[in-house]
Parts: structure tokens; sequence; C-alpha cells
């Protein structure tokens, strides 16, 4: 429950980042997005770090919420 926790944050503090500087555009944010994810996925499936590991889901859910996020806004 914490880890999902700490993703929601970080997916907050991110976008109220982004729209602060004004460049919380969909074209900016979704490929950070996708490499939140594929990041996620390396989490997933490397075998040396366990704490990489522990993380991992969390990381991944970050990247395909933002990215669901990110591909509904409508600021172009």
């Amino acid at each position: 429950m914490i880890k999902l926790i700490f993703s929601l944050v970080f997916i907050v503090v991110l976008v109220l980042v982004l729209w602060m500087f004004k460049i919380l555009k969909r074209k900016y944010l979704e490929p950070i997005f996708i490499g939140i994810m594929i990041f996620g996925i390396v989490a997933l499936c490397q075998p040396f770090i366990f704490k990489l590991y522990n993380y991992g889901f969390a990381i991944l859910l970050t990247g395909t919420g933002g990215y669901m996020f990110a591909s509904h806004m409508k600021l172009e």
C-alpha cells in the first residue's frame, strides 16, 4: 500500500512541477512516462538488485498511470 501511495504522490508532484514551468504538454509527458514504464519493466526483470525488484511494480504502475493521464490531456 505504501508503494502505491508513493507512486501516486510521485505522479502528482511531477505533473505539478511541469505545470508550474509551463511545459505540461502531451508531447513531453508521454515519452517521460513511457521511459518510466520501461524502467519499471527492467526493474522487475533484473536479478541483481533486490530493492529495485521490490519497487519495480510501483515504478511500472506509476508510468502506466501517468501515461494514461497524459494521453487523455487536451493540452497541446
